[in-house]
């Protein structure tokens, strides 16, 4: 298998149902920058996250550039390995925050542990369709995919709900899905078990990096949606409002850096993940910027959380409506905003999407 997908098995997300981590270890916050500020001591907080995942670049450039330092938090990581795991650590009290899968919290309120959605962490589907079959050209519609072999990650993952999704809306009848593990798919496709496969970063660029090309994305078919989140329980919301301000503020600055310093945010990237090859976390960050995977800020449209809900519910994960004012609290965000912490042109993206009037 090659070197870079194995040493990202461990640590890439994945996606409900594809989860065999167990390990759970703590990284505290070390990074260091002139926007650094530490008058006053900082409050030791927990974020679990699923685990050590390219697509929470936010997350890590928060810890790297000092932002979460800035906003007063002192930040550990604990890597959960799960998106059920997640939250229950944030429920249980283990950690005040989590990074995983939001419809989670939906999920965990029909058993009976109440949570609240603070910020949206990735948006939109990060998915695209790579493979290494040059003579299958660019997909403009689902119906293209008739008669191709297309892996996914074993359901019940989001993936292969995403890939099922594609084909039922193409009624590719004449298609099939080709089930398999988390870095498993390009080998698959090498192996010639598949001709395509459904991928996130950076394993798309690897496939690239190859000699293998992109012929689809699902962003348009499947709209915005609630991929990646903040979350806290409602008791923590209660309690310590200005801390979740605190780290949403320190979210929003970090997807601001990302967005005005792509060179710097691509060497924090490095850092991060310095087992993947530099020309490789180059291209996976700037398709993840350009595609707006990686916001400009935390605001989670309801939108996006609806679409979301409704992969969920075609599972059979989620057997209630999942309704947005329940599980999700944009307040943290209209803080931030009210603070002067967002751009201009996300403060009327962010009125737009919550249905405020200017």
């Amino acid at each position: 298998m090659n070197k870079q997908v194995c040493v990202l098995l461990a640590g890439m997300l994945i996606l409900s149902g594809c989860a065999t981590q167990s390990d759970s270890t703590d990284t505290k916050s070390s990074g260091t920058s002139a926007s650094t500020s530490t008058s006053t001591a900082s409050v030791p907080v927990t974020i679990a996250q699923y685990g050590h995942v390219f697509l929470y670049m936010p997350l890590y450039v928060a810890m790297r550039k000092g932002f979460f330092k800035k906003n007063g938090l002192d930040v550990s990581l604990v890597s959960t390995g799960g998106d059920e795991k997640t939250f229950t650590a944030v429920a249980t009290g283990n950690a005040q925050f989590g990074v995983s899968d939001p419809t989670f919290v939906a999920i965990a309120r029909e058993h009976g542990q109440k949570g609240k959605v603070v910020a949206a962490v990735v948006r939109g589907v990060p998915f695209w369709v790579v493979t290494f079959n040059k003579d299958i050209g660019q997909i403009t519609k689902p119906e293209e995919f008739n008669n191709y072999r297309c892996a996914a990650y074993s359901a019940p993952s989001t993936c292969y709900a995403v890939m099922k999704k594609i084909l039922a809306d193409g009624k590719a009848e004449k298609a099939s899905i080709v089930q398999g593990a988390f870095g498993t798919l390009p080998a698959l496709m090498k192996s010639k078990q598949a001709d395509m496969a459904l991928e996130i970063e950076p394993t798309v660029s690897i496939v690239v990096g190859e000699g293998g090309h992109v012929v689809y994305s699902p962003k348009d078919l499947l709209g915005d949606f609630a991929f990646t989140g903040l979350e806290v329980s409602e008791r923590f919301a209660q309690e310590h409002p200005e801390q979740i301000k605190s780290c949403v503020t320190a979210l929003q600055e970090a997807m601001t850096y990302i967005h005005e310093d792509f060179d710097g945010a691509v060497e924090v990237a490095k850092e991060e993940f310095p087992d993947v090859k530099p020309e490789v976390v180059k291209d996976a960050l700037a398709r993840l910027r350009e595609s707006g995977t990686i916001p400009n800020s935390p605001t989670l449209p309801e939108q996006a959380w609806d679409n979301a809900i409704a992969l969920r519910k075609d599972l059979g994960d989620l057997k209630s409506d999942g309704k947005y004012g329940d599980n999700v609290d944009m307040t943290f965000v209209d803080a931030a905003i009210t603070a002067n912490t967002l751009p201009a042109a996300d403060k009327k993206s962010h009125t737009e999407a919550s249905g405020d009037q200017p």
